[in-house]
């Protein structure tokens, strides 16, 4: 659980830097997404990193936060994957070239 909230604020991080005004997170841990729309409160262990996560989405005018079964988010599957595995450093600029066959193939199975 506490990856999976981590994995979020990381993703906050990314819109927040590109000066985004809206954002839609979609997770496969409904825990994740239960706890954000109840305004970030948890008793669990990631209590913190999930008080940080709302406070961090509060700076979006619009902010929404939806389940999504794990088919359907394949893309942001395989880079929490990849995460668990690489040291975190900031791709905002350059993406790692690891990442980039993964949406390529989630548009590539849209577009068929």
């Amino acid at each position: 659980m506490t990856r999976d909230v981590l994995v979020l604020r990381f993703g906050l991080l990314l819109p927040q830097k590109a000066g985004s005004n809206c954002l839609l997170s979609n997770s496969d841990n409904m825990e994740v997404t239960y706890t954000m729309n109840n305004e970030g409160h948890s008793a669990g262990a990631a209590a913190t990193v999930f008080d940080d996560c709302y406070f961090m989405a509060c700076d979006f005018p619009l902010t929404r936060f939806e389940h999504c079964n794990r088919e359907a988010n394949k893309v942001a599957h395989e880079l929490a994957r990849l995460g668990k595995n690489l040291v975190t450093r900031d791709w905002f600029e350059e993406p790692m070239g690891n990442i980039v066959p993964f949406p390529i193939d989630d548009v590539t199975i849209v577009s068929n």
